[in-house]
This record gives C-alpha cells, sequence and structure tokens, in this order.
C-alpha cells in the first residue's frame, strides 16, 4: 500500500538521500551539493522555493517528488513544476511514483494552475513512457537550454549599472 503526504522538516535527511540515489540513477553522482541546511530553509523556511511530497511503503521512504511554482504570463495562471520524481527501484511498479503524480496535479488543480511541467533526459525512455501513459506529451519544439553559475556570473556583469 503506497502513500503520499508533504514532507516536513524531519523528513530533510531522507529527501536528500533519494536526491541522491536520483543523482546516481540519472548518471551524475557526487554532483548533488545541497546540504540538509539548504535543503530545510528552501523547503520549509519563511521563503519556500520547493516543495516535497513523499511516497511511503509500510511506513517507509520509497520516493520523492520535488515541486515549485513558475507562473504562464500567456495564460495568466500558475503552473507547477515537478523538478524531480525518484521512486527506489525495489519499489518501482507499485503505483509510489503514479500516486506522486496525482497527488502533485491534485495541488496543482486546487491552486488554480494550468498546467504541470516535467523534464525527462531523453535517454530514459521507461519514464518518458511512464509520463505518456498518464497524459503528458512531449513538446517537440520546445528546447531546453541552461546557463549555468559560471556563465550567469559572466552575462551578469554585463548587465547594466543603474
Amino acid at each position: 500500500m503506497i502513500t503520499v503526504r508533504s514532507a516536513t522538516p524531519d523528513d530533510t535527511a531522507e529527501i536528500l538521500r533519494i536526491i541522491r540515489q536520483l543523482a546516481v540513477f540519472e548518471k551524475s553522482p557526487g554532483t548533488v551539493v545541497i546540504s540538509e541546511d539548504v535543503l530545510r530553509a528552501d523547503g520549509f523556511g519563511d521563503s519556500r522555493r520547493i516543495e516535497v511530497l513523499l511516497a511511503e511503503s509500510d511506513g517507509r521512504v520509497c520516493g520523492t517528488i520535488v515541486l515549485y511554482h513558475a507562473y504562464s504570463s500567456w495564460a495568466g495562471a500558475p503552473t507547477l513544476t515537478v523538478h524531480d520524481l525518484y521512486v527506489e527501484e525495489d519499489a518501482r511498479g507499485a503505483g509510489a511514483g503514479r500516486a506522486l503524480l496525482s497527488a502533485a496535479a491534485k495541488l496543482a488543480a486546487e491552486r488554480g494552475c494550468c498546467r504541470m511541467d516535467v523534464n525527462v533526459l531523453a535517454w530514459n525512455t521507461a519514464a518518458r513512457k511512464f509520463y505518456e501513459t498518464l497524459g503528458f506529451t512531449h513538446i517537440d519544439e520546445w528546447l531546453p537550454y541552461r546557463l549555468d553559475k559560471a556563465g550567469l556570473e559572466k552575462l551578469a556583469a554585463k548587465a547594466p549599472q543603474e
């Protein structure tokens, strides 16, 4: 039996444990630099930046979904973005991923969001198929671009002075 609940500050170590597992799964071990203190502040502090839901099986955390809000200027409504979704390997196929996404969709609907977005690595065909079975569609005409920290600082240095 899978249950889903909102994470609490006491869950910070478990959240970080699963984030590290996700990094290994995504072939990026050792790249997680977030600390429990930062995760606690950003997930549960006065200026929350993320929201985390946990999937549990038999009282044990087996998956997480990390969410954040964005905004659609065209729709004039908030959007909910799934930043991370990860279910431990031994819990896959039991409905934890579906339960986490359903709970996130419920939050999005209750908050008046016009959509829910998720990014998937191109090589992760299992995840892509999973999202498609839930009604997510791949947007061929949009390509993700990223400016890393060094690039961000370089571009920021070119900003006009006030």
